[in-house]
């Protein structure tokens, strides 16, 4: 076991070991292929937990290899990390690619629609559109338009009939 607990490694000594301690976690974290600049970031984080636990670390204990391998678990951490936030950005990236061509495909759908409705006959067509597009009643209808609602109702049918015939020959295609 490379820490034994005994707690006689006073800070003077930790100082004296500290320099081979930081050129240990240096060599390690250049090893799995870290920048300067993250390998350093690697020893300060390996040094002070090092400085955390010094009173637990043995005189005697080999320090440099303790370095290493507080060193090594840190790189781990950085490349798990470092890996899963690239899963993230990837899927984000694709989510975002999906969204924008669902919602293309949702206009393009919407255009469609309303050219066919446009299509319909006269009178289907203005009482599909005051009814779906409008949001008014039947009975608004019929009086705006001065028939009975059971007319409206039959139009209306007829128009969603229409419509739904000429959905089902696009999805033939």
């Amino acid at each position: 076991m490379l820490i034994r607990y005994i707690g006689d490694m006073t800070s003077k000594e930790f100082e004296h070991k500290a320099m081979k301690m930081r050129i240990q976690a240096l060599k390690t974290a250049c090893k799995f292929g870290f920048s300067p600049e993250e390998a350093e970031d690697v020893a300060q984080d390996v040094m002070l937990r090092l400085w955390a636990m010094h009173e637990r670390i043995g005189a005697n204990d080999p320090v440099e290899r303790l370095a290493s391998i507080a060193a090594r678990h840190r790189c781990i951490d950085k490349l798990r990390l470092r890996n899963s936030q690239k899963n993230i950005e990837d899927y984000e990236a694709c989510s975002q690619e999906q969204n924008q061509h669902e919602e293309l495909e949702y206009k393009e759908l919407e255009q469609w629609l309303l050219r066919q409705i446009e299509q319909l006959p006269n009178t289907c067509g203005i009482v599909l559109k005051m009814r779906q597009l409008e949001h008014r009643d039947i009975d608004g209808i019929a009086a705006l338009l001065g028939i009975n609602k059971s007319s409206v109702s039959a139009l209306l049918s007829r128009a969603r009939n229409l419509l739904l015939q000429k959905i089902e020959r696009r999805k033939r295609k």
